[in-house]
């Protein structure tokens, strides 16, 4: 019994978790329907298939690779500040999009492309400065419960999203979405202001910037942990990256089922998610046996590369379950290892090149799907895509056999060098 009251403890004696929790959900679910809108949108400003592509990769794709540079600058600035301003600043971008229709041709897209590129990199800023505000408000022993926690909440953000976005689009005029987003992103700068957050920061007069850069670099080359992490974002990216057109051209040309079928196959993966992460959150599963993680990284290959040779719906489903199933424990562990083995000064750059490494390696995913679509068939997508991760997962676990992970700053270091 004491297990399940775990998620409610740490709901009721971390007011600033709560915040935190409530921001997230409220931004994810009315981004959710903008992202969706966006899309529609775009295809209504440009009038073929390679501009809308063109616009919404290069559009999207610059800001995800300053996520590094942007990792410095929050290490060096104050946390809550940096959280406060971006979210505000959000809210009058969002609510411009109702202004790109009145413009035609190159007007509308660079519009367009300007919005959306400020837009993504406040979103940088506040996904990487959420993350390292974490262990600031949170107990150590707690980091397993609140990231858990963060991975059953955006999964379920997504499952709703993904759910019901595009029938609301369809239902609703999209100057809906941008002014719902727009409010909610007011409200998550009002509720983060009240924050109370005691981190410690740089002062700009102690070294400059590119200094600090490289001291963020040498955290990686230092510490074994951090730097296989960041490897695995390479690696998982590739397999997300394919995730979502392998879903539609499964659907559509292997199963021969309705649209519908990618929602069914979205939902299994989504809510097996929720259900893993309230479970790991409930029982605080953590394998200190660090080796055993490569198991979750070598199944979760396997079961990206057994997607692509599935031949009908009832298939898909067991496998994304599984593959949902073997790849919740890694969010966590990812997190965990970031947020302990770092310290708080440093934490911004860390995670910055690894929401760097992972989202480029996404773009590269995509792109590279639809060339070994092209050239060698659908069925040698998710083998392809899923080989490096299965190698890298069987690299981790001879490597770290009968090995502990420190949980401490200190015992990392020390462990770790």
């Amino acid at each position: 019994m004491k297990k399940n009251n775990d998620i409610i403890r740490v709901l009721k004696h971390s007011p600033d978790y709560r915040k935190l929790l409530a921001t997230t959900t409220v931004t994810g679910l009315t981004t959710w329907g903008s992202f969706i809108s966006m899309l529609v949108l775009l295809g209504k400003i440009t009038d073929n298939g390679l501009q809308l592509g063109t616009l919404w990769a290069v559009s999207g794709l610059v800001p995800i690779a300053m996520s590094f540079l942007l990792g410095g600058l929050i290490d060096r600035m104050d946390t809550k500040k940096i959280i406060v301003v971006s979210e505000l600043l959000k809210s009058p971008l969002y609510a411009l999009f109702i202004l790109v229709p009145v413009f035609d041709g190159w007007a509308a897209w660079i519009f367009f492309f300007v919005i959306r590129f400020f837009i993504g990199v406040l979103s940088s800023l506040t996904t990487v400065a959420r993350q390292t505000i974490i262990p600031e408000i949170m107990k150590e022993e707690d980091l397993i419960i609140a990231n858990s926690l963060n991975f059953s909440l955006t999964s379920l953000i997504r499952l709703i999203g993904a759910a019901s976005g595009g029938v609301l689009v369809t239902l609703l005029n999209l100057n809906v979405f941008w002014i719902l987003t727009s409010l909610s992103f007011i409200y998550a700068g009002i509720t983060m202001w009240t924050l109370n957050l005691k981190n410690s920061k740089i002062k700009s007069k102690e070294r400059n910037f590119l200094s600090e850069l490289k001291i963020g670099l040498s955290v990686v080359k230092k510490h074994i942990y951090i730097r296989y992490v960041l490897f695995f974002a390479l690696t998982g990216g590739l397999v997300i990256g394919s995730f979502n057109l392998m879903i539609q051209q499964m659907v559509n040309h292997i199963y021969h089922v309705p649209p519908i079928g990618i929602s069914m196959l979205y939902v299994a993966e989504g809510l097996t998610s929720v259900i893993l992460g309230l479970w790991i959150a409930n029982n605080k599963i953590f394998f200190k046996n660090i080796h055993r993680y490569g198991y979750s990284y070598i199944l979760m290959g396997l079961s990206w590369a057994v997607f692509g040779l599935s031949n009908n719906l009832f298939e898909g489903i067991v496998i994304m379950v599984f593959y949902a199933f073997v790849g919740g424990f890694i969010v966590p562990f990812e997190r965990h290892v970031m947020q302990t083995h770092v310290e708080s000064n440093l934490r911004g750059r860390v995670f910055g090149l690894w929401n760097t490494c992972s989202m480029v390696s996404m773009q590269f995913g995509a792109f590279l799907t639809g060339i070994i679509i092209q050239y060698l068939g659908l069925r040698s997508v998710t083998p392809l895509a899923a080989l490096l991760e299965i190698v890298l997962g069987v690299v981790f676990f001879f490597r770290f056999r009968g090995k502990k992970l420190a949980f401490t700053n200190q015992e990392s270091f020390t462990s770790s060098s």
